[in-house]
């Protein structure tokens, strides 16, 4: 704190006895002299003080900052193609699993405590939710009106494989079933198109619940083995070589939380298949059509 300069009474005496010359010099001087001490003391309230407009900003950008960041989850993906779907991604968490079914942009979500399954598409505006032990996909139904399904081939554990870094199992349908597929055929009770003989690959180590795995199975419309379903192909009645499940690429990455969240502004649909229509096409039966 600078204190003001003050002329006491005695150095005004002195002033006065002074000539005119001297009187103005030392005006001057006093002058100079005060405008200094209250610059000085101006800025010195200023550095102690800071103006408190210029705190509140740094203190608004750190609150807008203080914002935790998005939570994240690790995932194992896996970029498929199934026959029946066409192109899926297909993302396992321990907090669930997520299929896309890209062509439709269907989306079906198993979650914690994995008893529900939630199939929608933004597309149509709809979603379907059915306890898990009711699910059937609709694309299993539709396989049936052709006089078969892979969901009723009888297999047999087959061996050990890995792909992806991952351990894998192989499981086969059994020679009775191929015998009976072959009958069948003969005698016209089943299509041309109907699997004779199945080989499926899939993984039953999975790092996170075994209820994806038979999730995944139900997707697909497999055999319930307990496996992940990697790869399935199969020989049909007709002798040809049908790839049904081609898996691309998987590789262990991250995707926000928010990403298996529930949509709340779809509408209620009360079967699966009505979740790939929009009113005006034909999206649900191309689909299960294979188009």
């Amino acid at each position: 704190m600078f204190k003001k300069i003050v002329v006491c009474h005695h150095c005004c005496s002195l002033i006065l006895s002074m000539n005119t010359q001297l009187r103005w010099l030392l005006s001057i001087l006093v002058s100079v002299l005060l405008s200094s001490a209250v610059v000085l003391e101006s800025n010195a309230q200023a550095n102690a003080k800071p103006n408190s407009k210029s705190e509140a900003k740094p203190g608004a950008a750190a609150n807008v900052q203080s914002k935790g960041p998005v939570k994240r989850v690790d995932v194992l993906a896996l970029f498929q193609n199934c026959r029946m779907f066409g192109d899926c991604d297909v993302y396992l968490s321990d907090i669930g699993i997520k299929m896309i079914v890209k062509k439709q942009g269907l989306v079906c979500l198993l979650l914690p405590p994995y008893k529900e399954v939630v199939c929608y598409s933004a597309p149509s505006g709809k979603i379907y939710r059915v306890p898990f032990d009711k699910f059937r996909n609709c694309f299993s139904t539709s396989m049936t009106l052709f006089s078969f399904t892979l969901e009723d081939v009888k297999l047999e554990p087959a061996g050990n494989t890995t792909k992806f870094s991952l351990p894998l199992r192989k499981f086969e349908s059994t020679a009775a079933f191929g015998k009976i597929q072959k009958a069948k055929y003969v005698k016209h009770e089943t299509s041309g198109g109907s699997p004779l003989k199945l080989d499926f690959i899939g993984s039953d180590k999975l790092p996170y619940n075994k209820t994806q795995a038979a999730m995944m199975e139900k997707l697909y419309a497999l055999p319930r083995v307990g496996l992940f379903p990697v790869t399935v192909e199969y020989e049909s009645a007709e002798e040809v070589h049908v790839s049904y499940l081609i898996t691309a690429k998987a590789f262990k990455t991250t995707l926000p939380a928010s990403d298996f969240a529930i949509p709340s502004n779809l509408k209620v649909a009360k079967e699966m298949q009505e979740t790939l229509e929009s009113g005006s096409s034909n999206e649900a039966m191309e689909l299960m059509m294979g188009k």
